[in-house]
C-alpha cells in the first residue's frame, strides 16, 4: 500500500474509534480519567486496524511518543525492521503517520488544559518533517446549549493546520441531556 492509502485507512479508523467505540465506552461508564481514554483509544484502534495490517505495513502504535522535548499521547509510526536489528527502536522510525493528543476533563477543570494541547499540536505541525495527520480527542464533561459550542481550534489556527488536523470532541448537550460526539477536519 502507498503511504497515502495507509494514512487514509488509519484516518478512517481513528474517526470510527472516536464516534463509535469511545462514545460507547463513555456511555458504559468505562472512561474514568484521561488515562482510561488513552488506553481505550489504543486498544480500539489496534483492533480496528488489525495486527496483519500493522505487520504488513511495518506500523507501530506508540503511547507517549517523543516529539522533540514533548510527548504525544499516541503516535502511529512506520519503522524500518532491518534497522531495528542494530539500533534502538526510537531510531528506526521512518515516518510518523498520525499523532493523537487526548484530554478527558470534568467541568471544574480550566479550559487551559485543552488549549495547551491545541498549542502543543500546532507546534508539532509547524516542526513536522513528515506528512503526518494530527488529532485532538477531547472529552469535556460540561453541558452547553449546542448553539454556544465552538471548536477548540480557532479559525486562524485551522488555517495554519489546513489538511493536517482533525478535531474530535465531546460535550454535554443541555437540550438532550446527552453527550454529543463530533469530528471536524480542518
Amino acid at each position: 500500500m502507498t503511504t497515502t492509502s495507509v494514512s487514509q485507512f488509519i484516518h478512517f479508523n481513528i474517526k470510527k474509534v472516536w464516534l463509535e467505540d469511545i462514545n460507547k465506552d463513555y456511555d458504559n461508564l468505562d472512561l474514568l480519567k484521561e488515562s482510561s481514554l488513552q488506553s481505550a483509544f489504543y486498544s480500539h484502534l489496534r483492533r480496528r486496524i488489525g495486527d496483519d495490517f500493522l505487520a504488513k505495513n511495518n506500523l507501530k502504535l506508540f503511547p507517549e511518543y517523543s516529539i522533540g522535548k514533548q510527548k504525544a499521547d499516541l503516535a502511529i509510526v512506520v519503522i524500518d525492521p532491518d534497522k531495528a536489528k542494530d539500533y534502538p527502536l526510537r531510531d528506526c522510525v521512518t515516518e510518523v503517520i498520525s499523532v493523537i493528543e487526548m484530554k478527558h476533563k470534568d467541568k471544574y477543570v480550566s479550559e487551559k488544559h485543552f488549549n495547551d494541547d491545541v498549542t502543543k499540536t500546532l507546534s508539532y505541525i509547524k516542526k513536522s518533517t513528515f506528512d503526518t495527520m494530527y488529532y485532538l480527542a477531547f472529552i469535556r464533561e460540561m453541558y452547553f446549549n449546542p448553539d454556544e459550542v465552538t471548536n477548540w481550534v480557532t479559525s486562524k489556527q485551522a488555517l495554519k493546520a489546513r489538511g493536517k488536523l482533525t478535531e474530535m470532541y465531546s460535550y454535554g448537550d443541555l437540550k438532550t441531556d446527552k453527550m454529543v460526539w463530533h469530528v471536524i477536519e480542518h
